[in-house]
């Protein structure tokens, strides 16, 4: 006897990310993603225009952008009021906006019974994971242990945002009068309103890094959301299965739910089979087995007949390269390790050396300190450098750099107080910096846990090694270096002056899909011509009916099936029920499966 299960699609319906899905038993509940719907999310919002960040869960959800489901929502983003210290309502209207500091039509999570038991991450790509950022930290992520590193790299090296705490979580605070000490009142122009208050530990404590074997002191201890990289595992009565998956980021897999009465659910997340040394049709759907019967399938290229495959990619990278007499720049996104690693071959393939990005080089570095048998260190690897670009008063002085963009570190430690232990008290040690001779150093003069010098070099790694751009422009022809739009006014500095050059620019990035990318692309047209580099167009081949611009040529193949591959993998497993989402183009898999399709609608349960 099947008991009823609900399945209720808040994301991916009729567009391609954001999927949501809350699937529903007599006993247990669980989301199938939670990632941001960028296509909806940028009709209101741009680079100028941010959420409020106190306000942030409440006006997405006055917007639609996030569904409105009782009970999964930290409370203060539902209700403001419960960060107010004691008079502090007073203080502001509230009984004229209820609605200012409170949600009126969504009930926050109760930590002690969330709503739901927990929610399986496919991968790290925002469109599935940032909406997390709002959930509960009672609700605990399965994923991969790779896209757990993943998040937490990607919360490294960005700012801590209300909608960026899908591994780090902000500082408790709570709202209180600004009580100003009488002695200090002349400090105070307006003493007794209300402030945002972080809380701080009384005692700095003090915590240990795996990366670096070395304990730094903090202001408070760090908070992460509870995350289980368990390939498998039971969830109230729901059994799961994690199964690696071929995407444009590490760590991607399909999640296998067999339902308290045996029936069985697979939700895909994104898939691909044509990239290098990824998880083939045949090796995937033997993961699976027999007898599935739901599959929630993604259909991003379900219109596409063309599977191209990473291997090309390489060769014709390799080809480019070769044909360019001086620097060559290429655009690629910084978490697809994939082509990270074709483009490090291609570049090596013609005796230049790739520079990357701080932000791709940390990335490296914390994938080879939790897999060194997959990745290797990015300071001991042949032929790569990383960039350090002029930033702050352009000097290339430490202090105009963020901390990662220096070297391998994130965080140097708490630097109050002499007898803290931090990067300051270690160049103590070694004589460098600090106070040298700093009698309160509380650091051993000799340390067997750790190496001071080995710490330093980490963490001021870019700063000593990093290639500038004026060393690029001596020999431009050993060169390819990590470029995109944001990298655009670099060309100042790596372009000379009425010099005649043979620069070339290789986009190995995806296509524009959104208006914003659109602009961009056509702003990156301005910046490649004004410095006459030289670059291949197009037409985009996806969609050659639909009227386009004319774009960079691509030397890239989409971290998503193409139809060919989708019917292959959808007839080999054959699933009773085959449910599309993800996908522009739902009515297509009616051409590759003859079975039972549902067209799930927005928030409209379907029940299985």
């Amino acid at each position: 006897m099947f008991m009823v299960v609900k399945l209720t699609f808040y994301g991916g319906v009729g567009t391609i990310g954001g999927n949501k899905i809350l699937l529903e038993t007599e006993d247990g509940r669980v989301l199938l993603d939670f990632g941001r719907q960028m296509n909806v999310y940028s009709q209101y919002f741009s680079e100028f225009l941010q959420m409020r960040s106190k306000n942030a869960l409440r006006d997405l959800l006055r917007l639609e952008i996030l569904p409105k489901i009782n009970g999964i929502y930290t409370p203060w983003l539902v209700d403001m009021t419960t960060l107010f210290d004691e008079g502090v309502a007073d203080k502001v209207p509230m009984d004229e906006a209820v609605d200012y500091w409170k949600s009126v039509d969504v009930q926050p999570c109760n930590p002690t019974q969330p709503f739901v038991d927990g929610v399986f991450v496919s991968h790290a790509h925002f469109d599935h994971i940032q909406d997390t950022s709002f959930l509960d930290p009672s609700i605990p992520i399965y994923c991969t242990k790779q896209t757990e590193i993943l998040a937490k790299a990607m919360s490294d090296v960005s700012p801590l945002g209300v909608d960026d705490q899908y591994y780090k979580l902000t500082k408790e605070a709570k709202i209180k009068q600004n009580m100003s000490n009488p002695k200090f009142d002349y400090k105070v122009l307006c003493p007794n309103e209300c402030v945002l208050s972080e809380d701080k530990h009384e005692k700095c404590p003090i915590i240990f890094d795996p990366k670096t074997k070395f304990s730094f002191t903090c202001e408070v201890v760090p908070k992460t959301r509870k995350i289980i990289s368990a390939f498998e595992g039971n969830v109230r009565g729901i059994g799961y299965k994690l199964i690696p998956v071929g995407h444009s980021v590490p760590g991607a897999c399909s999640v296998l739910l067999t339902l308290p009465d045996g029936r069985r659910v697979l939700y895909t997340g994104d898939i691909r089979f044509h990239g290098v040394g990824e998880v083939s049709i045949d090796d995937y759907v033997k993961a699976v087995g027999e007898g599935v019967d739901v599959m929630i399938t993604e259909g991003t290229r379900v219109g596409s007949e063309n599977v191209f495959t990473e291997e090309q990619v390489g060769k014709d990278i390799t080809s480019d390269i070769c044909k360019c007499g001086g620097l060559v720049l290429i655009s690629f996104g910084w978490k697809d390790l994939t082509r990270f690693k074709t483009v490090y071959e291609a570049s090596k393939a013609n005796n230049r050396t790739l520079v990357i990005s701080p932000k791709l080089a940390y990335l490296l570095y914390e994938m080879y300190c939790n897999f060194p048998s997959e990745y290797s260190d990015p300071r001991k690897m042949d032929n790569l450098k990383v960039y350090l670009r002029r930033e702050g008063e352009l000097l290339y002085s430490a202090a105009d750099y963020d901390k990662w963009k220096l070297g391998y570190l994130h965080f140097h430690g708490r630097n109050m107080s002499k007898g803290d232990r931090n990067l300051v008290r270690i160049a103590e040690r070694l004589g460098v910096g600090g106070e040298v001779g700093n009698p309160k150093n509380s650091l051993p003069i000799n340390d067997e846990s750790c190496n001071y010098q080995e710490i330093y070099d980490l963490a001021l790694h870019h700063l000593k090694h990093g290639i500038r751009a004026y060393q690029i422009r001596q020999n431009p022809q050993q060169y390819v270096l990590m470029f995109s739009f944001w990298d655009a006014n670099e060309l100042f500095d790596l372009i000379p002056l009425n010099v005649i050059h043979d620069t070339r620019y290789i986009s190995a990035s995806t296509e524009p899909f959104s208006e914003e990318m659109e602009i961009d692309e056509t702003k990156m047209f301005q910046w490649m011509n004004y410095f006459k580099i030289k670059y291949d167009t197009e037409q985009d081949h996806e969609n050659p009916t639909k009227e386009t611009k004319t774009v960079f040529k691509r030397r890239h193949v989409s971290g998503h099936a193409a139809k060919p591959e989708l019917e292959k993998v959808i007839t080999k497993i054959n699933p009773k029920t085959l449910i599309p989402i993800h996908t522009l183009n739902p009515e297509k898999f009616k051409e590759i499966y003859q079975g039972k399709i549902i067209q799930p609608k927005y928030a409209q349960t379907i029940e299985i």
